[in-house]
């Protein structure tokens, strides 16, 4: 990964084995959405940050920063306390990039 992505990734030495095999895409000169079906804890979330950065990096400028109001980027879960899970985690690893994350939740109890 480049330099500039390693506060996304914090203490991480090395991708696993999942995350390697769809980095070529996730990360790479792609620009295609992409699905990811794995087993609990085999790091699909850091897939997704890894996409969220290849986003970011069609929008960094010159000078190191991101044009933040040229993306958006939509992070589907299925269900409210992941959801959560995920913009607490996605918060801290985005904001010194000045990225906001933000839940919109369609759960109804019925």
């Amino acid at each position: 990964l480049p330099s500039w992505c390693s506060e996304a990734f914090p203490g991480a030495t090395k991708l696993n084995t999942v995350q390697s095999k769809v980095y070529p895409i996730a990360f790479g000169e792609y620009q295609e959405n992409m699905l990811i079906c794995a087993p609990t804890g085999s790091g699909k979330t850091n897939c997704a940050m890894l996409c969220i950065l290849n986003v970011m990096s069609q929008f960094r400028l010159k000078d190191g920063s991101f044009d933040l109001a040229g993306f958006k980027i939509v992070y589907v879960a299925p269900m409210k306390a992941l959801v959560q899970e995920v913009v607490q985690s996605f918060s801290q690893r985005l904001q010194s990039y000045g990225v906001v994350v933000r839940e919109l939740s369609g759960d109804l109890n019925l």
